[in-house]
């Protein structure tokens, strides 16, 4: 495989459980050693655990699933240990940022063994984050965090790797993440780089379908489920995806014709799940929930 990353973006590693992505992330963490090839950082190879007596590279920081954390130490002592070498004012300003950021102020003085798990992980992140690292490789981080939480972070660490010409590494198996957080999103399959490019171009032209599935919801339209011989589908366009789906009041402004099955309301508008011509759910969203079951409706695929 072959990966690189530039300073300021964020790279996501999508794919199902045991593909290789965690295994990826310890390699180029230095965890494990190479079998054949290179890690490279800054010019500089990254060595694996044989060549190091302290695995682990020091320009990087690793959040693991496993949310490790000093203990028998309180909440600010596990951010300050990672400030050694500045002054105490500085490791006191820092902590009390990331306190913030990560909603810790009310569990400072606790101990970390008497943290619930969901704590425990906010302060492995905010160790990671105490100095920030030219690399920062973060392993499933945001399991038990709440969307607006994990919005908030995220925004922080964009800034940061603005400010610092960083970057960040994220492995998750939930496409939501890759799709809300990534500049650029690669695929693993069997320990494979499957594709690897922008995370739109990986959402909207996916190369196969177990890409587009781990991605999302999609249709594969053929030239059967088109309203008139006279409308093509571009072949490049193989995989819709129901945002691209958009309901018009006839047939000549249509792509498809579809029959309505089923209707969802997701707190933002309506999901329809119809059928196509040719057999295939289909899913396109609306705020118009007037459409009953049972109704054909007319939709036009948005092209991107």
């Amino acid at each position: 495989m072959s990966l690189s990353l530039q300073p300021g973006k964020i790279l996501a590693i999508v794919g199902k459980s045991g593909s290789g992505k965690t295994t990826l992330l310890k390699c180029i963490y230095g965890l494990e050693d190479l079998q054949s090839g290179s890690i490279i950082m800054s010019d500089e190879q990254v060595l694996g655990p044989a060549h190091n007596l302290i695995p682990g590279h020091e320009a990087m920081r690793f959040v693991s699933q496993d949310f490790y954390v000093l203990d028998n130490h309180t909440v600010e002592e596990n951010i300050k240990d990672k400030l050694s070498g500045y002054t105490d004012a500085y490791k006191q300003k820092r902590s009390n940022q990331l306190l913030r950021l990560l909603e810790l102020m009310p569990f400072k003085d606790l101990k970390a063994i008497s943290l619930s798990s969901g704590q425990k992980q906010r302060v492995a992140i905010a160790r990671a984050l105490a100095e920030f690292p030219k690399l920062l490789l973060l392993d499933e981080p945001f399991s038990n965090l709440d969307l607006p939480l994990r919005d908030k972070i995220f925004t922080w660490i964009r800034k940061q790797i603005a400010k610092e010409k960083s970057s960040v590494i994220l492995v998750t198996h939930q496409p939501e993440e890759a799709l809300r957080y990534a500049d650029d999103t690669a695929v693993m399959e069997h320990g494979k780089i499957t594709q690897a490019d922008t995370t739109f171009v990986v959402y909207y032209e996916p190369k196969n379908k177990n890409i587009a599935a781990l991605m999302g919801r999609y249709v594969m339209l053929t030239q059967d489920d088109v309203v008139s011989s006279k409308v093509k589908l571009p072949a490049k366009h193989q995989y819709i995806r129901p945002n691209q789906l958009q309901m018009v009041e006839t047939k000549a402004k249509a792509h498809i014709e579809v029959l309505v099955n089923n209707v969802f309301f997701n707190g933002y508008g309506f999901e329809y799940l119809c059928e196509t011509k040719t057999g295939n759910d289909l899913y396109f969203y609306s705020k118009d929930n007037a459409i009953g079951i049972g109704e054909n409706v007319f939709l036009k695929v948005n092209f991107y």
